[in-house]
């Protein structure tokens, strides 16, 4: 049976287990984005082995010193954690793109980029 949350998640076909950092501070202090206008940022996870992985994942709320990403394995299982500021960075919009693209179902990609190049974004 699956664990709350989950420690373990599958990312280009590897399994990663980490550790689930907890909000640090009051409730109070937690602000939030507005719903749908979430930042798209580039994070480093904390794995139980003492490493990390980057995930691409939305920033959906912060407080002074912690943002909570949420980001999708490959299973399409909703994952999210309370990082340090400094573990999260913002990323430009092709830079989405081209994690999108590498990780859509390669029979998928013609529908959503056409012949377009990944991270060559229309005007």
């Amino acid at each position: 049976m699956p664990t709350y949350p989950p420690t373990s998640f599958v990312l280009e076909g590897v399994t990663y287990d980490f550790v689930h950092p907890e909000r640090v501070g009051p409730v109070e202090q937690v602000k939030s984005w507005e719903w749908g206008q979430y930042p798209k940022v580039h994070a480093l996870l904390p794995l139980r082995d003492g490493g990390t992985v980057a995930v691409y994942a939305e920033a959906k709320y912060w407080n002074r010193t912690q943002i909570n990403v949420q980001w999708y394995d490959d299973d399409k299982v909703s994952l999210n954690a309370w990082l340090p500021m400094n573990d999260v960075r913002p990323v430009t919009n092709s830079e989405w793109d081209i994690d999108q693209y590498n990780r859509c179902p390669e029979l998928l990609r013609p529908v959503g980029w056409g012949k377009r190049l990944p991270g060559f974004l229309p005007e």
